[in-house]
């Protein structure tokens, strides 16, 4: 049973070297219309003044919340951490750099307590670059079956646009913290939640996204790899060890879009050759029969042809 005065939200915000910009997403939760909430900083190893600042704001805006600090375990370990520290019934996730309009917990907590009842809330965000208008990111939508929807239809659900039962997270065990599954951590978690929880989507735009560029490269390599080995860890207990053949090719097909994926942003970029052939090769290794592979691997020669 929970606590008469504990708040019924907890704000969960993992934070690392975030002392540039944590004020401004705080600025975010401070201004809410809905005020029973606290707020659950993680400084997650900040080599920068994170922590002091965190707390020198809870301290000046009288906000309720506090700041813990630990050794560096990555945003799987941070959010943990947050979670098990939280004392709301609900959990609201908010990565340190992303903000909320000042309606988010309100209309939230709306869609959680219309009947019929359910476990976690998403609704749509605003994706910006340096201030700069991208597009709107539509989330979901719900499907019956969630669990094959997000499996093969891609992840539907964003960590700053969600709330969920704190109970619900503690149930499958929390973000695993494994370094092969880092930057699709949240992924693995929808996929995990929906097997034992019933979502709600919001067809509205509560929050604001930071999208950064830096890296591009890099990062897209190293997020499509840890997807391939995430995609095959559901795969395996999805299917079990002796897939039918209706089930392998939907596998190969579900493998092939995420190489899809890859190499159309290495070649938006213009970057890393190498990386590009190798996610051309596993597309077409995969499912050669898709018309999109196809035409994206005839793209690429092009591209590459006219490079050189």
């Amino acid at each position: 049973m929970p606590n008469l005065s504990d708040p019924r939200v907890s704000v969960v915000i993992p934070a690392y070297n975030a002392a540039a910009f944590i004020e401004e997403t705080l600025d975010t939760v401070a201004a809410q219309t809905y005020r029973d909430l606290e707020i659950v900083v993680v400084d997650d190893g900040s080599t920068d003044e994170t922590e002091k600042i965190v707390n020198a704001y809870l301290e000046r805006s009288k906000q309720p919340g506090r700041c813990i600090r630990q050794a560096n375990k990555k945003i799987a370990g941070a959010r943990n951490t947050g979670v098990a520290a939280a004392r709301g019934e609900l959990i609201a996730l908010l990565d340190h750099d992303d903000a909320w309009f000042p309606n988010r917990l309100e209309r939230g907590l709306e869609a959680f307590d219309a009947p019929p009842e359910v476990d976690l809330v998403c609704s749509d965000e605003k994706v910006t670059e340096k201030g700069r208008f991208l597009r709107v990111h539509r989330n979901g939508p719900l499907a019956e079956n969630m669990y094959e929807r997000l499996l093969f239809g891609g992840n539907a659900l964003s960590p700053s646009a969600v709330i969920v039962r704190k109970s619900k997270i503690e149930e499958v065990g929390g973000f695993r913290e494994n370094p092969e599954f880092n930057t699709v951590e949240d992924y693995d978690l929808w996929m995990r939640l929906s097997k034992v929880s019933r979502f709600r989507f919001i067809p509205e735009v509560l929050g604001e996204y930071h999208f950064e560029e830096r890296g591009a490269s890099r990062r897209i390599v190293y997020h499509h790899e840890n997807l391939e080995r995430l995609l095959l860890d559901h795969f395996r207990s999805h299917y079990g060890d002796h897939p039918t053949l209706p089930q392998r090719l939907r596998m190969r097909r579900r493998l092939a879009w995420g190489y899809r994926s890859a190499l159309g942003l290495l070649m938006t970029y213009r970057e890393d050759p190498a990386a590009q052939r190798l996610f051309v090769g596993k597309m077409l290794a995969a499912f050669p029969f898709d018309p999109k592979n196809a035409a994206k691997a005839l793209l690429w020669a092009i591209g590459s042809a006219s490079a050189k």
